[in-house]
């Protein structure tokens, strides 16, 4: 068996997990410990739970919902989208594309967006789930649609960022870069910053594109490829950039996070922290899920360490996402564990085990503190903390 082919294997079993049961894809490569105990201080409460339809039975296509103002705009694998009353899980349209989806959800205006496996990208009305266009990119789309203005920003997994139109779905630019012979199976999708989109490539560059016309404005390495072979070799920025006032935050795969000034466009600091995940925010402190599950602390303005949360490493963690105002935080496990972490100190502070098989993803739904899980059976479930 040669080499390549020996370590796509190995990849792939480190970074999706295999095996049936308790064991399965969410899982890190290690070995899962068992669920901590918690001495409960703070308890999570249920809000609404609605299911949207077929569930997941591997991570390839996470389907993101989009939290509006008063909706929540939700696909499911199969190909259903839906739109639900943000307040009561109220179900307001259903709409079946017909296809399987890859990507969504992106909302612009009065649009809905969803890409299916085959590369199709179907603009929904947002009021009432119709059809208002279809139309083939040519390209896997791996990242959730980002809306910009009259604009679509794809992420393909060859290397592409395309721009549609949002009123007629007709592609008006493509931006190409190589893609490394190996990289990680995912894509960061584009953060809005004022009027530039923010791309973070398998490269381990970092560019900055005019969502209007597709021109490159700026291209800065924020990783550098180094080892002697392929999956050592690999950079990916695969977790989306994350703003916190005048710092954005990107993260690259078996490399480093990377504080970025955007006043002065230089670089503030790097920490030795690799990742995959979305990153979150508490106060003063970056929230990072490592790539053995374990959840860290770093503070904003200096990249230091200040805790390890290493009670949950090897279940599978999702992305740490902080609570309003409060100093605590969420993350969930592949067994459908949601554990409160209090991010001053670190500790656990909250357990609650949840139905529907492993938490595929936690979204903050507003600055209250109330936040959804997504879980792996396809259902949605809102949440409070009460403590």
């Amino acid at each position: 068996m040669s080499f390549r082919r020996c370590a796509i294997m190995a990849l792939a079993f480190f970074l999706g997990g295999c095996g049936s049961g308790s064991v399965h894809f969410m899982r890190e490569g290690a070995p899962a410990g068992s669920v901590p105990h918690v001495d409960q201080q703070i308890a999570f409460q249920k809000s609404w739970r609605r299911n949207i339809g077929a569930g997941y039975t591997n991570n390839n296509f996470l389907l993101i919902p989009y939290v509006g103002a008063g909706r929540i705009y939700a696909a499911e694998p199969k190909g259903d989208v839906v739109a639900l009353d943000k307040q009561t899980g109220k179900l307001l349209w259903r709409r079946d594309i017909g296809e399987a989806l890859a990507a969504g959800v992106g909302v612009g205006g009065t649009t809905a967006v969803v890409v299916t496996r085959e590369g199709e990208v179907v603009g929904l009305g947002a009021a009432d789930g119709l059809v208002l266009w279809r139309k083939k990119v040519g390209s896997e789309v791996l990242a959730r649609p980002v809306v910009s203005g009259n604009r679509v920003l794809l992420r393909s997994g060859d290397g592409q960022v395309i721009g549609l139109s949002l009123s007629s779905g007709e592609i008006v630019w493509r931006v190409r870069r190589a893609v490394p012979a190996l990289s990680v199976r995912g894509l960061s999708a584009p953060l809005i910053l004022e009027d530039v989109a923010v791309v973070g490539f398998a490269s381990g560059r970092l560019s900055g594109i005019d969502p209007e016309t597709g021109r490159e404005l700026w291209n800065v390495p924020i990783s550098r490829p180094s080892g002697s072979n392929e999956i050592d070799r690999l950079v990916d920025i695969d977790s989306d950039p994350y703003r916190i006032g005048d710092l954005l935050f990107v993260a690259a795969y078996q490399s480093r996070i990377t504080a970025l000034s955007l006043q002065t466009q230089r670089i503030r600091w790097q920490a030795p922290l690799s990742t995959v995940r979305s990153l979150g925010s508490s106060g003063q402190l970056l929230l990072v899920t490592a790539d053995d599950g374990s959840v860290i602390g770093v503070a904003i303005d200096t990249g230091k360490v200040q805790w390890t949360q290493d009670k949950i490493r090897g279940r599978g963690v999702t992305a740490p996402v902080g609570l309003g105002n409060s100093t605590n935080a969420v993350v969930g496990d592949y067994e459908g564990n949601l554990y409160l972490i209090d991010t001053a100190s670190g500790k656990l502070l909250g357990h609650k085990k949840g139905r529907g098989g492993a938490v595929m993803g936690i979204f903050s739904v507003d600055g209250d503190g109330n936040f959804l899980t997504l879980s792996e059976n396809g259902t949605l479930t809102a949440w409070s903390v009460r403590g």
